[in-house]
């Protein structure tokens, strides 16, 4: 198997990983919209969204693997990413345990920072700003997530522990990202990708395991 092919395998995993965890929290929504009763429109948002953002990470692997990335490909691309992730973020805002403690807004706000130092990258300006928009726009999207699970009552010590390893590993993800972009297929560039898997796959595990709590729970 030749680098690209493995790059590649080891980024469906990853995109895999990745909606696996949507998922999970897109069901969690779903149960608490069962207790609460809020309107079934919001799920249909959700359920929407997921769909924009595997849509979304599909379009964009096709049009950053040709020679050239059109100005209105770049829109569409970052309009479904964007988008689905802002449909399926919302709707969690409408329940009163989602909160945004200080360590979150600090992991949002290293998060939002780490992009200046994406600007030094040798890629055209447009395909440089969609790339931007599309990478950390994902990222910050995962992280409030991690921020809605642990923020539950349903959410165990451990799995809070757990999703607190995971959200700085994503904001470290973040800021060496940069360098695996400088250095492809090497190990440099595996090693960031590590620790972004690794963050996903701690995420969908205590995902999981509050979805299992709160379901026996309602």
């Amino acid at each position: 198997m030749n680098p690209l092919n493995e790059y590649t395998l080891l980024s469906f995993v990853i995109e895999g990983t990745l909606l696996l965890g949507v998922s999970l929290a897109i069901l969690i929504f779903h149960t608490l919209n069962l207790y609460v009763k809020r309107s079934r429109t919001l799920e249909a948002f959700q359920i929407l969204g997921g769909l924009l953002i595997a849509i979304g990470m599909t379009y964009t692997r096709t049009i950053y693997s040709a020679s050239g990335v059109p100005r209105t490909d770049l829109v569409i691309a970052v309009l479904l990413t964007l988008g689905g992730g802002l449909l399926i973020i919302l709707p969690f805002f409408a329940f009163k345990p989602f909160k945004t403690d200080g360590e979150l807004k600090a992991q949002v706000f290293a998060l939002l920072l780490s992009p200046v130092i994406y600007w030094f990258s040798p890629l055209p300006p447009l395909g440089k700003t969609g790339a931007t928009l599309i990478l950390f726009g994902t990222l910050l999207i995962v992280l409030l997530l991690m921020g809605f699970v642990s923020s539950l009552a349903a959410c165990t010590c451990l799995s809070k522990n757990i999703l607190r390893v995971a959200s700085w590993l994503l904001v470290f993800h973040a800021w060496l990202r940069y360098y695996a972009f400088k250095n492809p297929q090497t190990c440099i560039h595996y090693g960031v990708l590590l620790i972004y898997f690794i963050s996903l796959l701690l995420w969908v595990y205590s995902t999981l395991e509050t979805y299992e709590v709160l379901r026996r729970w309602l």
